[in-house]
């Protein structure tokens, strides 16, 4: 009930009474589709992404959506109740932002209602950074006789994203360095023995190259790299070792000839960096001592010495990082001189006399000649004047007549003085002797002996040495032309088959 005065201008007034009778209408409630949610959404999606929509009851009017508190990283639409991001979520920055739970009020003015929700939003971890090491490259210079084993530093390596935290180290080697390192517990370990002494370690500058790789467990997985760099410097470790410890030389080579290369040989890198140098013998020869070859330094004859024996030393060097630390080794080097007739043969005496009686026996040697030859080469003895070669002949050094000699009383058929030049020979050379004989003429049968007498002239022998020019084709030569005349005969006997079988 309402009382109601009335009044006018002048004061004049009424009063009045107004009943006021309320009647029940029926209000329906403000419900929510969905009272609780749980949604999960990516970080870094940028601002005004969407989370979730809150929804009343369509038969409810105008109504109006809001957060029960402040949650700045989110916002809701007044009129939508759609929720979103209100900036860029990164969880790496951000680890709160995990989850959040979320209070929305819907409520009504015109029929005075309102109710909430709850939405739980879960952000999920995006794999967006690949694993961070340290150190990020490994750069080194390390010993070749490092020990197996040895390590050569550590890493470590960590992923920030929220839910990738583990992660796993893979070594990759290249052909040079594969099974050079090893991966222990974050250690880089040497696997196997380093080697600095090949051309193919010298043409990558005497550095091994490798890769590790460090994985996360995301989706998809993420991957750093870490350049392993490791330098190898020198260590001389290997003495030299002589190859050639024997050689020849003819005798009459000239002075200043190499006979010869001494080669010695080491495996370290650079290889076969040797010194040469003679440290005892003759000084008959010189060496040079960067190529090894071995010079005459004078006359050879084999008749005077046949074998010379020369100390040669091989030392190494520019092959450690301490250019001090060498290497060297001593070895006896054997020169066998070869015999070269280079002698004529040399009778003593050079003039012979001999007397026999002419029933001398043919069988019988009428004088033989004392000849030797300095070179030890075989003598042959020819005779050289025209009527003795009739009359006599040469068995080895011994001069024996063809028949015997023939006399009667009355004459004389046969001479009774002969003077044989005989020359006697090495193969090469020639030496001439002359041999006189005298024959008694002898008829009975009485067997007869000789004298043999040595006629010394007041003038000393004249020895004429006669050279002659022969072809001695080397022994390669020689083998060619007998293997291409197998061949020829060969490839002819095969073309007479052919045309025979055809």
């Amino acid at each position: 009930m309402l009382s109601v005065v009335v009044r006018d201008k002048q004061g004049a007034n009424c009063t009045g009474t107004v009943r006021i009778k309320v009647l029940k209408v029926y209000n329906p409630p403000l419900d929510l589709l969905l009272v609780s949610q749980n949604v999960s959404i990516f970080e870094n999606q940028g601002p005004e992404d969407i989370v979730a929509t809150v929804r009343a009851n369509l038969t409810i009017p105008d109504v109006l959506y809001t957060f029960v508190k402040d949650y700045p990283h989110f916002k809701i639409g007044r009129e939508d109740g759609v929720i979103r991001t209100a900036y860029n979520l990164d969880l790496e920055a951000e680890r709160a932002l995990a989850q959040s739970v979320l209070l929305v009020r819907a409520y009504s003015v015109a029929v005075e209602r309102s109710a909430t929700a709850t939405v739980t939003v879960n952000v999920l971890d995006v794999n967006e950074f690949p694993p961070f090491c340290s150190p990020s490259v490994f750069v080194l210079e390390v010993s070749e006789t490092i020990e197996v084993g040895s390590s050569l530093g550590s890493l470590t390596c960590v992923d920030i994203d929220v839910s990738n935290q583990s992660v796993s180290l893979t070594l990759v080697g290249n052909r040079l360095s594969l099974l050079k390192f090893r991966l222990k517990d974050g250690q880089l370990q040497v696997n196997n023995t380093l080697n600095y002494d090949s051309a193919e370690m010298a043409t990558n500058n005497f550095q091994y190259e490798a890769t590790i790789l460090a994985t996360d467990t995301g989706t998809p997985p993420l991957t750093s790299q870490v350049r392993v760099l490791v330098s190898v410097t020198p260590v001389n470790e290997h003495d030299p070792v002589f190859q050639t410890l024997f050689f020849s030389v003819p005798e009459g080579t000239r002075p200043g000839t190499a006979v010869g290369t001494v080669v010695a040989r080491d495996t370290d890198w650079p290889f076969d960096n040797i010194h040469y140098s003679i440290t005892t013998g003759d000084t008959m020869f010189t060496i040079d001592p960067e190529g090894g070859d071995l010079y005459l330094g004078g006359e050879l004859d084999f008749e005077e010495q046949q074998v010379y024996v020369v100390g040669v030393q091989a030392e190494d060097y520019e092959q450690d990082m301490d250019r001090n630390n060498r290497k060297r080794r001593t070895v006896d080097i054997t020169i066998q001189v070869e015999n070269v007739n280079d002698n004529a043969p040399v009778c003593d005496p050079i003039s012979y006399e001999s007397t026999i009686f002419s029933t001398f026996s043919n069988k019988l040697p009428i004088l033989s000649l004392s000849c030797a030859d300095a070179d030890s080469d075989r003598l042959t003895a020819t005779i050289t004047n025209g009527a003795a070669v009739d009359r006599f002949l040469m068995t080895g050094l011994s001069l024996v007549s063809k028949n015997v000699f023939s006399y009667v009383v009355d004459g004389v058929y046969d001479r009774t003085r002969f003077e044989v030049t005989i020359s006697v020979s090495d193969g090469r050379h020639h030496t001439e002797a002359v041999a006189y004989i005298y024959v008694v003429p002898w008829t009975t049968t009485v067997p007869t002996t000789s004298t043999t007498t040595t006629i010394t002239t007041a003038k000393p022998p004249q020895v004429v040495t006669v050279m002659s020019d022969y072809w001695d084709p080397e022994p390669w030569f020689v083998a060619v032309v007998t293997v291409t005349g197998v061949l020829l005969l060969l490839v002819t006997s095969l073309l007479i088959w052919a045309i025979l079988s055809r």
